[in-house]
């Protein structure tokens, strides 16, 4: 007889997977950018700020992830 599976926990998709090392700079960098932009909000005049800016960081996060799509796309994958 075999032992029933244990069933994963609530987090477990967080380190399913192949070990990682290393910072995970990625993640530092999406909370610090987090942090920047949510004290913008608090000085005056902030909101009116990113309400000009906004449309032209959106335009161009748009348009670097366009870029990077095509350029994954083209560039052949290494074989192992």
């Amino acid at each position: 007889m075999s032992t029933p599976k244990k069933k994963p926990g609530v987090l477990w998709l967080l380190f399913y997977g192949r070990r990682r090392r290393g910072f995970p700079w990625l993640l530092a960098g999406v909370l610090f950018t987090l942090l920047v932009l949510g004290l913008t909000f608090a000085i005056p005049g902030g909101v009116d700020v990113w309400r000009a800016t906004a449309p032209f960081l959106l335009g161009a996060l748009l348009l670097v992830a366009l870029v990077a799509a095509i350029a994954a796309s083209l560039r052949p994958r290494r074989r192992r």
